[in-house]
């Protein structure tokens, strides 16, 4: 595993160590075509995988930059027949990408006010694909040569802005948002599938906590409220929320028809949560399954660098109102992900990437929850991946049935692949490694979306 910060690094008030190695913006958006493939694409695998994260389109200040405020862009493979036919990155046209590259506005709502970067993930709503981004920016429209189209709020559907991590229910085809910014409740919103976005409850809470990703039960809207909150005047970065030793750690349960004077709140330990692997209720206890950072933004306020996150389980009893914790992992794990159709569910496997001490990046790692194991894959020396995210295969009756597809940085060629692994030969040798003209700077969140989807007919 290749420590991309120092060993002897400390956090300081700086973002340097976020705009160095392979966090440095890369400079040109690229299209290439007919790349060279190590192995064998699966014939199924017709479709892009999608990846996005902050490329700043000018040179930002290092002691004020935070890695989560860079204006975005995506970055796309294009499989087809078992070729890799074009690889293309696009900057997500925010009003700073539009000056900096002297481009022509973009259209849509929001102009001068919510218009900021959208660089977190992608969503699919009433058949087009749009990047989402939390805190206040709209999402933008992409068309499937990742090209921005316009910003949206679905209809007026939004009051404000979004999240960046909607969650797929395959219970309901719906999709659940919690949003948050300044000056706002926390919105829970569903998506349906009739193309129509609904603000079901409005939570006022006495501060503003960051809330980057919810999970969800077949009963129970998971509402995170920890203690890092909005605290613009004690920020030395351009990222105002910061760990918060007047706020104790909670988390709640809506029910999801959006009745607040239902909610049920537990008490948790004192920490931070990114990202959710999967919850689901079990008789009278409600389990919740997540990556526990120690703290947030409290030493390091231009990322987060503030110890390697634990993968544990959450067990609320809905009785005592008591929550325990059980650790699943302690490699270091991160950016996890499930088979989508266990989504809310009792489920078995969880994948994740390694996040080490000092943001360190590293193998993949397949979780089995039930029996209590990690399989490691180890993409070789320096070589880094991020989210690895499941694809189901066609027919497929088990749940690990399927391929874990993820962009992975070599630092020794200082480029990148995409590389498929076979989800219940996890260790074993990749299915087929694509080799990338360039690399993909480390960055957040994708998907992959199959030619046929509702989010491939976008034109």
């Amino acid at each position: 595993i290749m420590a991309l910060i120092p060993e002897s690094h400390t956090p300081t008030p700086s973002g340097g160590p976020y705009l160095a190695n392979n966090f440095r913006p890369i400079e040109v958006e690229t299209t290439a075509f007919d790349l060279d493939v190590t192995g064998h694409i699966p014939e199924a695998l017709n479709g892009r995988l999608l990846r996005i994260g902050p490329n700043p389109a000018s040179a930002p200040d290092p002691a004020r930059y935070h890695w989560f405020s860079g204006s975005g862009m995506a970055h796309g493979l294009r499989l087809r027949d078992g070729k890799a036919e074009w690889y293309r990155s696009r900057y997500i046209r925010d009003a700073a990408v539009v000056a900096a590259l002297k481009l022509p506005p973009l259209g849509g709502p929001g102009a001068g006010l919510r218009d900021g970067s959208v660089n977190t993930n992608f969503t699919s709503f009433g058949g087009k694909l749009y990047a989402v981004v939390e805190a206040g920016s709209l999402p933008v429209e992409i068309n499937y040569e990742l090209e921005s189209v316009a910003r949206a709020d679905f209809n007026g559907a939004l009051e404000a802005g979004f999240t960046g991590h909607p969650k797929f229910d395959p219970g309901t085809g719906e999709q659940h948002a919690l949003a948050y910014e300044p000056g706002q409740p926390v919105r829970y919103i569903s998506l349906g599938q009739n193309g129509r976005a609904t603000t079901k409850a409005r939570i006022d809470l006495p501060h503003i906590p960051l809330i980057h990703d919810m999970a969800f039960t077949a009963s129970f809207i998971v509402i995170p409220d920890l203690p890092v909150t909005f605290q613009p005047e004690r920020s030395e970065a351009k990222f105002p929320w910061l760990w918060d030793e007047r706020r104790d750690a909670r988390i709640g349960l809506l029910p999801r028809n959006g009745d607040l004077a239902t909610i049920q709140w537990f008490e948790t330990p004192r920490c931070f949560v990114f990202h959710f692997v999967n919850a689901y209720d079990d008789g009278e206890l409600t389990i919740i399954d997540l990556a526990r950072h120690p703290r947030m933004f409290e030493h390091d306020h231009n990322g987060p660098n503030e110890g390697a996150p634990t993968l544990v389980r959450w067990t609320l009893d809905r009785r005592s109102g008591r929550l325990s914790e059980t650790v699943l992992d302690d490699h270091g794990n991160e950016f996890p992900r499930i088979n989508d159709q266990f989504g809310g569910q009792p489920y078995r496997f969880g994948y994740t990437a390694h996040w080490g001490r000092d943001v360190r990046f590293g193998p993949a790692m397949k979780h089995d929850v039930m029996r209590g194991t990690t399989e490691l894959h180890h993409y070789g020396t320096d070589r880094m991946t991020l989210e690895p995210i499941f694809v189901r295969k066609p027919d497929a009756l088990a749940e690990d049935e399927g391929w874990i597809m993820s962009f992975v940085y070599d630092a020794g060629r200082n480029l990148s692949d995409v590389v498929i692994l076979d989800a219940q030969d996890f260790a074993g040798e990749p299915v087929a490694t694509i080799r990338l003209p360039v690399r993909v700077p480390f960055g957040f969140h994708g998907d992959w979306i199959a030619d046929g989807d509702a989010m491939a007919a976008t034109d």
